[in-house]
């Protein structure tokens, strides 16, 4: 899920302090407030969360303390700076506020993806260890496997084991004549026609591990997953591509 990872990169660079500027602190009671920096009031229960955060001892709230009212002053001087009116900080905001929405969607979705291998599929992956498999990308994706026999496309004959991996994984779900569909994240998809499978001359059988293999297909079987609930997207979705006007 190579795109997938480049997107969460990005939410990354999204900094905390921007947040404080979306969601204000809400007033603390008198009686909760441990420290007050130029009238504004910082709670008992921010400073007991901070310990906790970095993992500090009653000893050093010295330094808890320290934290925030540095942190405090920062953000007080940037606001009299008027920094929190400036364009380019309102655009920080509105990137932070939708990479956020981003990587939540993305979180949950991925939460529900499963990847279900059995024994026998892994059998079936290592049966094709040391073959020769002859395969076609075909120009479109067939509507039927009648239609997948005969469709035209790029045929070619290589080490099962020399593939990438992507491809290796769609091809060890196949019978010879059938087709399985890559489902390609941000672009479309594409299909692959087995066409032949024969055993080398040369390979040298290895030991095998089986729990990387289950582990490599239930991977796949959820990036499959994902990817076609992407373009799902994609296709009940209307989207119109100005062209540049001279």
């Amino acid at each position: 899920m190579k795109y997938l990872y480049i997107i969460l990169a990005i939410i990354g660079l999204a900094t905390i302090l921007t947040l404080f500027f979306i969601f204000p602190e809400k007033s603390t009671p008198e009686k909760d407030i441990a420290i007050s920096i130029n009238g504004h009031d910082i709670g008992k229960d921010t400073i007991t969360a901070q310990g906790k955060k970095y993992g500090y001892h009653a000893d050093q709230r010295a330094e808890v303390f320290d934290t925030l009212i540095t942190r405090e002053l920062l953000i007080q001087e940037a606001e009299r700076q008027a920094i929190h009116k400036e364009e380019s900080f309102r655009q920080s905001l509105k990137s932070y506020y939708e990479n956020s929405l981003v990587k939540t969607l993305l979180d949950r979705q991925n939460s529900k993806l499963q990847g279900t291998v059995s024994d026998a599929d892994i059998d079936v992956y290592i049966g094709f260890l040391g073959k020769i498999v002859t395969f076609t990308r075909l120009d479109k994706v067939p509507t039927s496997a009648t239609e997948a026999i005969s469709a035209k496309g790029v045929t070619n004959t290589a080490l099962f084991s020399d593939l990438a991996t992507p491809v290796r994984l769609l091809l060890s779900s196949l019978q010879p004549s059938q087709y399985g569909v890559k489902f390609d994240t941000g672009t479309d998809n594409y299909a692959l026609r087995l066409d032949s499978v024969q055993a080398s001359p040369d390979y040298v059988a290895k030991t095998v591990d089986k729990q990387r293999i289950r582990e490599l297909l239930e991977e796949y079987q959820k990036e499959q997953q994902m990817n076609r609930w992407l373009l799902e997207l994609r296709k009940n979705a209307t989207i119109t591509i100005h062209k540049e006007q001279k």
